[in-house]
């Protein structure tokens, strides 16, 4: 199915369901290239943090168990708590920075990979001009995604007011006050839902939009998806259903095999508990480190992560790969240049551009 537009090539609904795909089957090691940087600096950072706020939750520990047994003074442990607190917020800040600047690479790279076809020699995660762009139109999502809120909460509290009113004026016939309020808080709800999601998709484009000419892209994708506007919720919708039901099968394979990793160790602690044993917390970090280094608990739970990350991919390329079929759509054939100013139509939230003539 599809639709032809005003600017590009027509919307195959297909094409934009199954866009990453179709990206990957043209340049599988590229796309695996990608997805094994992701992982590698991704558990980098886990690991970074993980040393960082480790030894923080280990005098926290050490420090509730000496305050119980009366060996430090409630001052000294209100300092050594204190101090692990500052420790766990820088972590947390440098955690938060890091991440932040991970996500941008990553999100570059796969931007570059679905909209441009390109893929960045050797180390193919950067920190240049293309994830500079989205660090701003990601600003602006978060400015864009404020301003809705706070617009559905007037809009609440305007309807809760008004269906107050109404059931105010009712007077007696309370009933019927009761069902004009329900039926005006449905209609508002209903109403701000089809807001919220006409504006997401009418601006979803923007990142990939960016990427894709290499110039700041934003109220430009409200013009890339006129004309195709339903034809997008409708692959978005498809893609949902498809991840769902991804997520319900694998899914549900990772976990039994997750369990099956894990299900020697939790009858070896049934045991002990069937015994009235009460192991220290030492003991049960023993029991688990001894249970998880074994190869028959190694191997499964290397094979979930595995299946987990690949699937985490699948999930995103998917979700992400339709607004990039659409930006690609939109520039194929169009006759204004990558680099040229955005030309927005009348129905763009910052007015139509100027006409010559």
């Amino acid at each position: 199915m599809s639709n032809r537009s005003s600017n590009g090539r027509s919307f195959d609904i297909a094409d934009a369901i199954f866009w990453f795909f179709k990206c990957f089957g043209a340049r599988p090691l590229g796309a695996m290239w990608i997805a094994l940087w992701q992982a590698l600096v991704g558990g980098f950072l886990a690991a970074l943090i993980f040393y960082l706020i480790l030894p923080a939750f280990a005098d926290l520990g050490a420090t509730v168990i000496e305050l119980d047994d009366g060996s430090i003074s409630e001052e000294e442990g209100g300092l050594i708590i204190l101090g692990a607190v500052f420790r766990l917020l820088a972590a947390g800040s440098w955690g938060m920075i890091l991440g932040v600047l991970a996500a941008l690479s990553f999100q570059g790279a796969w931007l570059r990979f679905l909209t441009r076809g390109e893929i960045a020699p050797v180390i193919p995660l950067r920190l240049g001009s293309d994830e500079l762009r989205l660090f701003g139109v990601n600003l602006l999502y978060i400015g864009v995604g404020m301003a809705m809120y706070f617009g559905v909460v007037m809009v609440l509290l305007t309807l809760g007011v008004t269906g107050g009113g109404i059931i105010a004026a009712s007077g007696e016939n309370s009933v019927s006050g009761a069902v004009g309020f329900g039926l005006t808080m449905f209609l508002g709800v209903i109403a701000i839902a089809v807001s919220v999601i006409f504006i997401a998709v009418k601006l979803s484009c923007a990142p990939a939009l960016s990427v894709h000419d290499r110039k700041f892209r934003f109220f430009e994708s409200w013009e890339a998806t006129n004309s195709v506007f339903g034809h997008m919720v409708l692959s978005y919708l498809v893609v949902g259903m498809l991840i769902l039901v991804l997520a319900l099968v694998v899914g549900t394979m990772i976990e039994l095999i997750f369990l099956g990793a894990l299900l020697p160790l939790l009858g070896e602690i049934m045991v002990l508990v069937e015994h009235g044993a009460q192991p220290t917390v030492d003991e049960l970090i023993e029991i688990v480190r001894g249970r998880l280094m074994h190869a028959e608990a190694l191997v499964p739970v290397a094979i979930g992560l595995v299946l987990s990350y690949i699937l985490q991919i699948v999930y995103e390329g998917m979700w992400h790969g339709v607004a990039a079929y659409n930006a690609v759509r939109y520039r194929d054939g169009s006759t204004q240049d990558e680099g040229d100013a955005p030309v927005l139509g009348e129905d763009s939230p910052l007015g139509a551009s100027p006409r010559e003539g």
